[in-house]
């Protein structure tokens, strides 16, 4: 249900990893989205730790690109299985960069990874992780296999035709020059927002003052007069760039506005698999939330007009809602 949203993976990531690391016994799950590039553009990632998070949003291509870095970037190479190549490496994989400043930095040793492609390209690369003496096996590498459809039709849809979305959190404020677009200022909350993007280039992770990048404009695909949306963990980070003019006549100054804003087709999915329903009506119930019409369930689901008819009943009751217009509130609202 979280894939058929439309929102790509990013927005969804944590509620993913949630999933995922329970489907299959894990300790934690990460989960990364690529560029046209193949490199890694956002990720999320459960428990690790700032430093760890900062070396890989930063240091990527000096630190862990390399004959025996078996990172992100080689994960998702279009060669070999697509999931478990992680889970018996060579000797030279424990002494890299990649096994001792990212994953035993995280307190984890096993790896359980899968590539998610979609449209002939890699879109995104799932880890999973375990302590030392707690192996994946066959089990857990089919159900990672299994999951791998589910997360493909994340690309395979359209984008959501309307953004439906609350705000969530305050709004921070970062000050370019005008001339340069260089950042002179930035409040707390901008600085919060950088560090939750997990956007590559703008590791800040566990500073609260930290020193924002020279390039950031471009890094955030600025463009003057233009509203700006990133998909982001939990949601999309909206911008909007404010021009400035300076009174004494000096130089003007571009003022950029940034929050978080959460798709409530998100909350209406996780407020559904609350609910003690099947499979199926769960998945009726997300129809409502997502704003789809009742007459379009048999279409999208395949349920007869009786079928339908009688699994509704028990929805609603379940739900506590009249009809299917007051289902749709309750799970979007």
């Amino acid at each position: 249900m979280l894939c058929r949203l439309g929102l790509g993976l990013a927005p969804v990531a944590p509620d993913l990893c949630a999933v995922l690391r329970t489907l299959a016994g894990a300790d934690a799950a990460a989960l990364f989205w690529l560029d046209e590039e193949g490199l890694p553009a956002g990720f999320y990632h459960e428990d690790s730790p700032p430093s760890a998070q900062n070396l890989f949003l930063n240091e990527f291509q000096r630190l862990f690109v390399g004959q025996h870095e078996i990172n992100i970037f080689a994960l998702a190479q279009p060669q070999g299985s697509a999931v478990g190549r992680l889970l018996a490496p060579d000797a030279a994989y424990f002494r890299s960069n990649t096994y001792n400043l990212l994953i035993r930095a995280s307190g984890h040793h096993h790896t359980l990874d899968l590539r998610v492609e979609a449209h002939g390209r890699t879109r995104a690369v799932v880890t999973l992780f375990r302590a030392p003496g707690a192996a994946f096996g066959a089990a857990e590498t089919a159900t990672l296999e299994r999951a791998g459809i589910s997360l493909q039709r994340a690309f395979m849809r359209q984008p959501a035709a309307s953004f439906d979305a609350s705000a969530d959190g305050g709004l921070g404020h970062i000050l370019f020059d005008a001339s340069s677009l260089r950042p002179l200022l930035a409040d707390a909350t901008a600085i919060q927002l950088l560090q939750d993007a997990n956007l590559r280039g703008l590791g800040l992770r566990g500073e609260a003052s930290a020193a924002l990048p020279p390039d950031l404009f471009d890094r955030l695909g600025l463009q003057p007069g233009q509203p700006a949306r990133t998909p982001v963990p939990r949601g999309v980070l909206d911008m909007h760039l404010h021009p400035l003019h300076a009174m004494d006549g000096g130089a003007s100054q571009w003022l950029l506005t940034l929050q978080l804003q959460r798709p409530r087709q998100i909350e209406a999915v996780r407020r559904v698999l609350t609910l003690p329903l099947s499979p199926l009506q769960r998945e009726i119930a997300a129809l409502a939330g997502m704003g789809h019409a009742r007459a379009e369930c048999a279409a999208l689901t395949g349920v007869g007009h009786a079928a339908l008819k009688k699994h509704l009943r028990t929805i609603l009751e379940v739900a506590g809602a009249s009809d299917w217009e007051s289902l749709a509130r309750s799970l979007r609202t």
